[in-house]
């Protein structure tokens, strides 16, 4: 975008606005709760919705309590946080990851109706949690990952259609002209291709390169039918001509050494074409025929690996805008380190305070009183397994082969891993396992502080219901027999004329009152059945949210016991959080039902 003659300043402007939500996440609640979402983190220990309620039911916020006495100290959040922090900054320093306000990652498909001309597409966005609805008009940026060639970015023009309004969150290419605009973007195609659109006008090139040519290679193709041993042979051959980084990072050596339409970079561009290719048409890269740079010649600065010395000779401070990015962004390293303070790191008082305010009464849900002897034995029980868990998971995930080294509690809390990894692919793949370990054992843990399934509560509901009404049927009388005999029908013989008339006269009257009974009452009828079965599940989900709330308050007092006799137990502050964080989503949800 640099050599295209975007307006560098604006890039800088946008890192500069994410190094400081970056590093505002320990302000306040309502910014923690916003950036972790954002970036998608935290999600195993619900943490975006705990520190949204810590701000809007307890009016509670992160900080030292020595600084304002109002404020939670939690070292476990504050390690967390700070992990948060890391994280981000270490993307927007080593990957350049910039968040770009206005641009969209949309779907690429056909116009099928022939209403766009050449060089024009078709975009809505609709947002389904806000129903918001924006429709794209005007220049736009539109580009395909991975951007190599100069002509990949190309500046179209946006329009508003009547046969297109019922395609939402797709971007629409046109059918016509001598070529198809999706090939002009990195080879691409409309066969499930993503594509980039950038809105910014600071950000469109003021440059016009054409795009590159990707003549299509030779597909390979075999006399017989497949079978196993060619499939294998396949993924083999995929694992060793899998040059896709290579090639990039080499692009990037020789764009910053020269400029990115020099020979060798448009040589890569084609060489990247047929390498995504390569699953398609099984025809690989040949390693040789790659333009190489010599071994010794040093490499720029941003492309450093993570604690790398940047002062030695291997690397040299790039003048390019990737370099400047690179030096701007401060970086904070350091592992969290486990409590070794002789008192609680948890600061349960504060939270029990505030707690105390709310009145959970007039919510139906029970107060805070002293748990059971029983119930506290089986929270120590499930916190001691939760712990033994919790503590497996963190041994599995760490760089070091010592087994007495592990995760600390806050990455495994924020979701990251804080130490230092050369190959980011490989750290990706090891959070995300870490991630789904995690998000299994809190689910898990959630379920025993829910105690009762809710499903079978509304079961035994239905249940019951059901023999009421059996019961009721069985009792009820037809209303067509009278309720009690006289003695005048006593006295009548059956069978004379009399009484066979008046019975036939009377059976005739009661069927036309049943079957010219009106219709509101029986929509009356079927109202009040709605509205009484509406009071059971209320009434169900009730007990069961109370029963929670008791469950998960003496999770919390075993929590706090534990950490005063052992400040240092690993994994309890968690466990602490995940009990507090049903309490006030169960608190949320019990406001919203009065």
């Amino acid at each position: 975008m640099e050599f295209l003659g975007v307006d560098t300043q604006r890039i800088i402007e946008l890192q500069d606005d994410d190094i400081r939500r970056a590093q505002s996440v320990r302000l306040s609640c309502t910014d923690a709760s916003k950036i972790i979402q954002q970036h998608g983190l935290g999600a195993s220990f619900h943490l975006p919705s705990l520190f949204t309620n810590l701000s809007s039911i307890l009016q509670l916020e992160i900080g030292d309590t020595e600084d304002d006495p109002s404020l939670w100290t939690n070292k476990l959040i504050e390690s967390s946080l700070q992990c948060v922090e890391t994280y981000i900054l270490r993307e927007l320093k080593y990957r350049a990851h910039i968040a770009v306000p206005g641009s969209y990652t949309l779907l690429g498909v056909s116009d099928e109706w022939g209403c766009l001309k050449e060089g024009e597409i078709y975009a809505t966005v609709f947002n389904e949690r806000t129903g918001s609805v924006q429709s794209i008009t005007g220049k736009v940026a539109i580009t395909r990952s991975p951007q190599i060639h100069p002509g990949d970015l190309q500046v179209v023009r946006a329009v508003k259609r009547p046969e297109l309004e019922h395609l939402k969150n797709v971007v629409v290419f046109s059918c016509k002209g001598d070529r198809a605009l999706a090939s002009c973007l990195g080879g691409g195609d409309l066969d499930g291709d993503v594509f980039n659109l950038i809105l910014d006008p600071r950000l469109l090139p003021t440059k016009h390169f054409e795009p590159g040519e990707y003549p299509a290679v030779t597909v390979r193709s075999s006399p017989n039918a497949c079978g196993i041993s060619d499939v294998a042979d396949f993924v083999i051959d995929y694992i060793q001509a899998d040059l896709i980084g290579p090639i990039a990072i080499s692009h990037l050596r020789f764009s910053d050494l020269k400029t990115p339409d020099c020979t060798e970079c448009n040589q890569l561009a084609k060489f990247a074409s047929q390498a995504l290719d390569f699953p398609k048409s099984g025809t690989p890269v040949d390693f040789k025929s790659l333009p190489w740079l010599p071994r010794t010649q040093a490499r720029p600065d941003f492309l450093a690996k993570e604690g790398a010395g940047i002062t030695s000779g291997q690397y040299y401070e790039s003048t390019k805008l990737l370099g400047q990015l690179f030096r701007r962004v401060p970086m904070k390293r350091g592992i969290p380190t486990a409590w070794n303070g002789n008192f609680s790191p948890s600061d349960g008082a504060t939270v029990e305070a505030t707690l105390s305010y709310v009145d959970l009464s007039h919510l139906g849900l029970p107060g805070l009183t002293d748990p059971s002897e029983e119930l506290m034995e089986e929270m120590t029980y499930l916190l001691n397994a939760y712990c033994e868990q919790l503590l497996i998971i963190g041994q599995a995930h760490t760089m070091s082969k010592n087994k007495n080294i592990h995760v600390s509690e806050a990455e495994l809390v924020s979701g990251t891993i804080m130490a230092t990894w050369s190959d980011h692919q490989r750290r990706r793949n090891a959070v995300s396992a870490m991630n789904l370990q995690t998000q299994e054992l809190v689910r898990r843990v959630r379920e025993e502080l829910q105690g009762e399934d809710p499903r079978t509560l509304e079961t035994e509901t239905h249940k019951e219901d059901d023999l009421k009404t059996s019961e009721t049927e069985t009792h009820e009388e037809d209303p067509r027999t009278p309720e009690t005999e006289t003695d005048e029908d006593e006295d009548e013989v059956p069978g004379t004329p009399e009484t066979e008339t008046e019975t036939v006269e009377d059976e005739d009257e009661n069927e036309n009152e049943i079957l010219g009974t009106p219709e509101t009452e029986t929509d009356e009828e079927e109202d009040y059945e709605d509205w009484a079965f509406r009071e059971q599940c209320e009434e169900s989900e009730q007990r069961m949210m109370a029963e929670t709330v008791k469950r998960c308050w003496a999770a919390w007092c075993v929590t706090e016991d534990n950490l005063k006799e052992d400040p240092s137990m690993f994994g309890a502050q968690s466990f602490g959080l995940i009990a507090l964080g049903m309490i006030l989503e169960i608190v949320k949800a019990s406001r919203l039902m009065m």
